[in-house]
C-alpha cells in the first residue's frame, strides 16, 4: 500500500512541476519517455509519460513503456525509494543485487535520475 501511495504522490509532484517549474519544463523539451514502475508480480504499477507538454500518469501497466523498473516486491520498492531521496546509489545497488530489473532503454532511467533534484521540495530559507 505504501508503494502505491508513493507512486501516486510522485505523479502529483511531477505534474505540479511540469506546470509550475520552468527549469523542470526545460528538461521535458524533446522528450517522449514512458517510464513504468512496478513490482515483479506486476502490481502495484504506475506509468509516467514525459513529453514537452507535461507529465501524464496512470495506474496499472503500460502497453509499451520506454523503460520499466520492476522491483522485487512492494516493500522493497518503498524502502528503496526512501533511501534514494538521500542516496541515488540505492537504485544501482538494487540492480546489482537483482532486486530491481530494468527493461527497455536504460537511458530513460539515467535521464529520470537528472530530475531527482526537482522532485524533493526545497526547504524554505529562514529569514
Amino acid at each position: 500500500m505504501r508503494f502505491r501511495l508513493v507512486l501516486l504522490i510522485l505523479a502529483w509532484r511531477l505534474r505540479w512541476l511540469a506546470r509550475r517549474d520552468e527549469n523542470f519544463r526545460k528538461q521535458l523539451e524533446n522528450r517522449n519517455v514512458v517510464m513504468q514502475w512496478r513490482t515483479k508480480a506486476g502490481a502495484p504499477a504506475r506509468w509516467f509519460h514525459f513529453e514537452p507538454g507535461g507529465v501524464t500518469s496512470r495506474s496499472g501497466l503500460h502497453a509499451a513503456p520506454t523503460v520499466s523498473l520492476a522491483f522485487e516486491d512492494a516493500r522493497y520498492a518503498f524502502e528503496t525509494l526512501q533511501k534514494a531521496g538521500k542516496n541515488q546509489m540505492a537504485f544501482m545497488e538494487g540492480m546489482q543485487q537483482g532486486k530491481i530489473k530494468v527493461e527497455g532503454d536504460p537511458g530513460g532511467l539515467m535521464w529520470f535520475m537528472t530530475l531527482m533534484k526537482f522532485i524533493m521540495p526545497k526547504k524554505k530559507k529562514k529569514s
